[in-house]
């Protein structure tokens, strides 16, 4: 990983990432050893069924300041295979030096008794040390002996677990890529499972 990468994106602004921090259009500075939610998912976006072009999105949450940055292409993906490398390596310092830290945040806060939601009100999934269940006020959670796993594709985490001890694995939780700590949640679940 390059200690420092300069990116253009999207409406002419600018990521700078060196070290530890990002800042983006020369003023708004992210330290990914304070950040407190991060995100980063790549979206191909259609209209009436037209292809229209992807965007390769992070996102950054510190203090009360939250920025998305966006690199997008056009329908016929000029620049795609700059930005798709851009973007690795944006995510690749994120999950170096945002993510374990944050993982361990949330899983000591799961160990000293906390519930910790990630994802949206009615689609989140909530962590306890009960288990895993799904936002809303009638769904229980699947205790952590019965939680298997998660999986990740571009649009959606995963938590699998059976809902009865030894049954088959089933989707028990889901939240966005977009959310606010979704790649965190891969982690946390294999920190705390059974």
């Amino acid at each position: 990983m390059s200690d420092y990468l300069q990116v253009q994106g999207h409406g002419g602004h600018t990521l700078v990432a060196s070290g530890n921090t990002m800042t983006i259009d020369g003023k708004d500075t992210y330290d990914l050893t304070a950040v407190k939610a991060v995100a980063y998912q790549v979206v191909q976006n259609h209209l009436n069924g037209a292809y229209q072009g992807t965007d390769f999105k992070i996102q950054l949450k510190q203090d009360k300041r939250t920025r998305i940055f966006f690199l997008t292409t056009n329908h016929r993906d000029e620049n795609i295979d700059q930005y798709r490398t851009w973007w690795l390596q944006l995510v690749e310092r994120i999950e170096a030096i945002a993510v374990p830290r944050l993982v361990d945040e949330v899983v000591a806060a799961v160990r000293a008794g906390q519930t910790v939601p990630i994802g949206p009100a009615g689609a989140r999934v909530v962590l306890s040390l009960e288990g895993v269940k799904k936002g809303g006020l009638f769904s229980k959670p699947v205790p952590w002996s019965q939680v298997t796993g998660t999986t990740r594709d571009g649009r959606t985490v995963d938590v699998l677990g059976s809902k009865a001890p030894g049954g088959a694995p089933v989707v028990i939780g889901q939240v966005l890529t977009s959310e606010w700590n979704s790649p965190v949640l891969p982690y946390v679940v294999s920190h705390l499972k059974g």
